[in-house]
């Protein structure tokens, strides 16, 4: 699919929607503003109860680079991704998420990050982060550098090292999309189901960082991570889906059991530590409030916070 008078790669930009109706316009209007020239736009909105279809059609029509898929039902987070891979085509694919910011040069950047390593399977960049309380950080993700092993990359994916979850924001290549497919709902729901896709990725190709802050991540009030439960079931639940992508891959069984050991050994240590634990104090922000209390207190308060 490369653009056969620029020959340059097609990105393929999926953005999943679901009630961001207040925040989706800067999201798209900063994929729009893109450096970068070869990309199409593709936006599932997840049967939003508000006006995040209306708006987005409504910029679409504006810009023919981006189209709107409506789905008919819900299908949450991962049956929304999944979607979106499945119907879009490109030569690279990005998530971008209906609460982020990219920067200007963003596709740019990590266009060319993957075609400077043709090995490379993922290429990230530097993210800045800001809580519900307005407070910010950078945050680099620098675990994998380096890693020539796709062992030694999966180890580091499963132990977590750092801030993991920041390449699931990168651009990746479409071969990524045909064997690994999408994330997989796991027995804790869609409990960090990014997890188990990323520990794939990292066993087909290396992560290539660019060292540029070039997204912007903001935690809302309602984000969907903030309303998990990150317990010891939880976490053996999406240890039971990593083992799964590990068994779906082509590693010979000689290789593959130091992985399997490896997330034994962390299943045992969740439980050790939830087995050893008072009850958990949490701080979640309500709105504009910092409230603490227990996992199950702040569940009822997040549902009545939900419903006014």
């Amino acid at each position: 699919m490369i653009d056969p008078v620029k020959n340059i790669p097609l990105v393929a930009v999926c953005v999943p929607s679901w009630n961001a109706a207040t925040f989706i316009e800067p999201t798209l209007e900063a994929i729009a503003a893109q450096t970068y020239t070869n990309f199409k736009v593709l936006i599932s909105d997840d049967a939003s109860s508000d006006q995040t279809a209306a708006l987005c059609e409504k910029f679409a029509a504006k810009d023919s680079r981006f189209q709107v898929i409506r789905q008919s039902r819900r299908l949450g987070w991962v049956g929304n991704v999944n979607a979106l891979l499945k119907a879009a085509r490109g030569d690279y694919f990005l998530f971008a998420f209906h609460d982020d910011l990219i920067k200007p040069d963003y596709l740019r950047r990590l266009v060319e990050a993957l075609e400077a390593n043709p090995e490379a399977i993922l290429a990230y960049s530097d993210l800045e982060l800001t809580h519900v309380n307005q407070d910010r950080e950078n945050l680099i993700y620098d675990a994998l550098q380096g890693l020539d092993s796709r062992i030694e990359r999966a180890k580091a994916v499963i132990l977590q090292k750092g801030h993991w979850w920041v390449p699931y924001r990168g651009m990746f290549r479409a071969i990524a999309v045909e064997r690994v497919g999408g994330l997989k709902r796991n027995l804790a729901g869609e409990f960090s189901a990014d997890w188990p896709w990323l520990l794939h990725l990292a066993l087909l190709g290396p992560f290539v960082r660019v060292p540029e802050q070039l997204c912007c991540k903001f935690y809302k009030p309602g984000s969907l991570s903030r309303t998990w439960s990150f317990n010891a079931a939880s976490w053996n639940a999406v240890a039971l889906s990593c083992a799964n992508e590990i068994r779906q891959s082509d590693l010979p069984l000689t290789e593959a059991l130091p992985l399997y050991r490896l997330l034994i050994r962390r299943c045992l240590g969740w439980w050790r530590r939830s087995l050893r634990s008072k009850p958990t104090i949490h701080y979640v922000y309500f709105g504009e409030s910092l409230v603490k209390g227990s996992h199950q207190t702040l569940k009822t308060l997040d549902r009545q916070y939900q419903a006014r």
